[in-house]
């Protein structure tokens, strides 16, 4: 029998080197860095889109009841509607120009009203952002009411 010690060998533990070294070239890394840019571009101008349109939507509807808030006050307030008027208010946390334009209905006691609302930013007054039409009726006292020519009180 051999002695244990005398058969064992010591093994030199080689690795396979190839002419290549393994890793990613300049070249690689540089055009993965570029794909990288063109992506992050897309998606910040995806996203400033969005926000854009979110902040459109949001003064389209804060006009809108602006405007409904105007056709409110010319109910309330029941005087002859007979000239077009222009007004800056501020209202749903912002300036605003309202322009009521009146024009003759059907009948002399129909008036067509056009109310258009429009932002005020940094004092420059912006393209209007909604239009509602009303009918408003002349009641026997003379007043817009939109009650079709009935008198208060009655039902």
């Amino acid at each position: 029998m051999t002695d244990l010690k005398t058969s064992l060998k010591p093994v030199k533990l080689t690795f396979l080197k190839s002419n290549s070294e393994s890793g990613f070239t300049l070249i690689e890394v540089m055009v993965a860095l570029a794909i990288l840019a063109v992506v992050a571009v897309a998606a910040s101008r995806a996203s400033s889109a969005y926000l854009n349109s979110v902040d459109i939507l949001r003064t389209q509807t804060l006009a809108q009841f602006v405007a409904q808030n105007a056709a409110a006050d010319l109910r309330i307030q029941n005087t002859p509607l007979t000239a077009n008027r222009t007004q800056t208010m501020s209202a749903q946390g912002r300036d605003w120009q309202v322009v009521t334009t009146v024009k003759s209905g059907i009948t002399p006691e129909f008036k067509e009203v056009t109310i258009s609302v429009a932002p005020i930013i940094d004092g420059t007054t912006g393209a209007a952002v909604t239009d509602i039409n009303i009918i408003m009726a002349e009641n026997e006292k003379g007043q817009g009411d939109l009650n079709s020519g009935q008198t208060r009180g009655q039902l």
